[in-house]
């Protein structure tokens, strides 16, 4: 089987998608792929476009989600329903979970552990300084 079929989508992902150096990427390959291979590889797939298309979307899709956070906060001052609260909850919880962003971008979902949401209710009405409900 050629290198190419073995390696290339592997050291396009860890150039395009985790931004890692074609030297890097060679250690991460254990030599199996030299670099010059991948340099050339780089140049015919374009990866220096892709890099950047995928850092573009991602910074885009960050900035939505902020946008959505900010909205969700808002909304919380003036109705701090649970389902407000939570929504606050979750828009929080992307932008802080890289794994998260990467579902959004259509990566393969990672099982993360259960939160207990009253809890985050508890804390977002805290922050907020909104008392709870009677």
């Amino acid at each position: 089987m050629a290198k190419a079929a073995i390696y290339a989508e592997q050291a396009k992902e860890l150039f395009v998608l985790k931004g890692l150096a074609l030297d890097t990427i060679v250690g991460i390959l254990n030599g199996k792929v030299s670099r010059k291979t991948l340099y050339n590889w780089k140049i015919d797939g374009q990866w220096e476009d892709k890099r950047k298309e995928y850092l573009e979307n991602s910074q885009s899709l960050y900035e939505g989600i902020l946008e959505i956070a900010h909205i969700c906060k808002d909304r919380c001052k003036l109705d701090p329903t649970p389902k407000n609260l939570l929504s606050l909850s979750r828009a929080i919880s992307i932008l802080n979970d890289k794994d998260a962003l990467e579902v959004l971008e259509g990566k393969p979902a990672v099982k993360s552990s259960g939160d207990n949401k009253a809890d985050t209710v508890k804390q977002i009405r805290e922050i907020l300084g909104i008392d709870e409900p009677q």
